[in-house]
This record gives C-alpha cells, structure tokens and sequence, in this order.
C-alpha cells in the first residue's frame, strides 16, 4: 500500500537476482512465518507474560550470533557476564523443579525458537542491499512468506474468524505487528546495525509482562519477577559498552 502512495517508492525499479531472491525467502522464513506459528503454539501452553520475557532474549542470541559468525567481533567482559545473567533469568523462568514444567516444556522451546528465529533475521536484514529501500523490502519479505501461509491455511481449512475483537486483533498485528515494524526494523539496521536494532526488545519484558497481568489477570509470582530482573540486568550489561 505504502508502494503505491509514496511516489519515491513507486519509481524505484529494482532488479531481483537468484541470491536476493533466496535471502528474501530465507528473511520470510525466519522472521514472519516460523516464528509467528512458534509463538501461537507456545503461547497455548504458557502465559503471555512469560513468552514476552523469553523474547526479551532476542538481543542476548544475536550478541551470541554476532560473536560467532561475524568476522572481526570481539567478546567483552561485559556480554559475557550480561550472557550468563540473562541465561540464569531464563533458568528462574522457567524453574524446571516445578510440578507443571513438564506440561509447559514444549511452550517454553517454541517461543525461544521464535526469539532465536527473530534474531538470525536481524543479522540477515543488514545482508539487504541499501539501494532496495525498507518499502520494497518489507513487501517481497511478507508477500513471499504469505503464500505458504495461504496454502497452509486452505489445506487445514480453518475457518476466518468472525468476531469484531478477533477480526481488530488480527489487523493491528498484520499492520503494526508484521507491517510497519519491519520497515522500522530495516531504516534502524542499516543506521545502527543488527545488535542495536535489537535492543529495542528491551521493552518486550516490561510491557508483555505489564499487559499479561493487568489485561488478561495473569499471575505475577516470584520466579517471574526475579527473571525480568535478571534479564533486563543482563540486558543492561551487555550494552555497557556500546553505550560508552
């Protein structure tokens, strides 16, 4: 839609060879389908809270990402000890002695799959060459990906949904969720790159867990409490010297 309104983006003629062509299908992969099915069926056996405090991991993974694919990156202190904070969080979070972490196991890897998918993407954008524009981009991303999800969605035929809340919920992620973030995404990778964009998850925790328990009367218990501190601390650490 944005292509069509905006004249700058309807002049750009782009030419796709086979390698854009496959990077794209792979960012579609990693950052809109698989992780969203991963996040719907995690989110069936564990609070949203939860899963937003996993997503907060998304800056973490891709400092680990960074560190061991990315020629010339070198490990602080500081990741390090932010790394190992924010993996003692996860521990806390998920507190494998409880009597429900059997049953709530397999919500816990989906979302931290998801979060692991959000972050390969993140490297993968800023591989996106400049002259194709955050617009254009976003449009190949999701149009790619959306196909396989149609065919997907014809062959378990399952019915749209009907209720005006369901039906609101849907657009506003599709738009702001899947749409404009993505846009946003790709202008701050390109400026600051993969590891700053990502820290914009630093919020996911606090509001996710905020939303959880005010809107949908999710429980607030210790573990969960002493896990947002210790990731958010981590989260902290690691940017130490960014920031400096």
């Amino acid at each position: 839609f944005l292509i069509y309104i905006i004249p700058s983006q309807r002049v750009q003629s782009l030419r796709l060879t086979k390698k854009l062509v496959v990077l794209f299908i792979v960012i579609g992969a990693v950052e809109a389908a698989i992780p969203f099915w991963l996040i719907g069926y995690g989110q069936m056996r564990i609070n949203s809270s939860i899963a937003a405090i996993i997503m907060g991991m998304i800056p973490m993974i891709t400092v680990l990402l960074e560190v061991t694919f990315k020629k010339g990156h070198k490990t602080s202190v500081y990741e390090i000890i932010g790394m190992m904070l924010a993996f003692m969080g996860l521990i806390i979070l998920v507190n494998p002695s409880s009597d429900d972490f059997a049953g709530a196991f397999i919500g816990y890897v989906a979302v931290f799959m998801a979060a692991f998918c959000f972050a390969v993407a993140l490297i993968l954008m800023e591989k996106i060459p400049r002259e194709i524009s955050s617009v254009h981009a976003t449009r190949f991303i999701l149009g790619i990906y959306a196909v396989p999800m149609l065919l997907i969605w014809f062959l378990v035929k399952t019915s749209l949904p009907t209720e005006t809340d369901s039906i609101l919920s849907v657009l506003i992620i599709g738009i702001f969720s899947s749409g404009i973030v993505y846009i946003l995404y790709l202008n701050l990778i390109r400026i600051s790159g993969p590891t700053f964009t990502s820290l914009s998850n630093y919020i996911v925790p606090l509001v996710g867990t905020f939303m959880g328990v005010w809107f949908l009367s999710e429980p607030f218990t210790a573990n969960i409490a002493f896990a947002l501190l210790f990731i958010v601390i981590g989260l902290f650490i690691v940017n130490i010297k960014k920031r400096t």
